[in-house]
């Protein structure tokens, strides 16, 4: 055995285990999230509602920092998309045209954003937070919302 495989044997298996425990971490707090959201639909609105405006807030001040000005117009374009989404919260038809232009806004902002980081390098970590912050946690606001209809009365409608 060559002097280097056991430590490259071991050290990608240790990757895969912190991916699963990091997947594992994910679901757990998507879960939590999803009971609050159940017991308190009224403050998960408000959350979604101020992560939504925090987000859009955030995209002048990346003009500032070299971001084209094009990408951030798409990425606000797509977060006023999900804005539609608020109308009849906690109500959402899949198929209604609020909900697939949505779904095609997340599409549309990853597109743009990979691209960016495509042509400007940039630390994975970064990225990742730039993800988090920017790009996934409204979508992810909603998505944990999405067990809220299900549980609301028929005639509350």
């Amino acid at each position: 055995m060559p002097t280097g495989t056991l430590f490259w044997l071991i050290s990608t298996l240790s990757g895969y285990v912190s991916l699963l425990f990091s997947a594992l971490s994910i679901a757990c707090g998507l879960y939590l999230a999803s009971e609050w959201a159940e017991d308190n639909p009224s403050h998960a609105r408000k959350a979604c509602t101020y992560t939504l405006y925090l987000v859009l807030l955030a995209h002048p001040l990346l003009a500032f920092s070299g971001v084209g000005v094009g990408r951030l117009a798409v990425s606000a374009a797509c977060h006023c998309c999900y804005g539609t989404l608020l109308k009849r919260f906690p109500f959402v038809n899949p198929l209604s045209l609020s909900a697939l232009g949505s779904l095609a806004a997340v599409v549309v902002c990853h597109y743009v954003w990979f691209g960016f980081f495509y042509e400007n390098y940039t630390p994975i970590f970064q990225v990742t937070g730039f993800f988090l912050l920017m790009i996934w946690s409204t979508p992810l606001c909603f998505f944990v919302s999405l067990c809220l209809e299900s549980d609301a009365m028929p005639l509350a409608r």
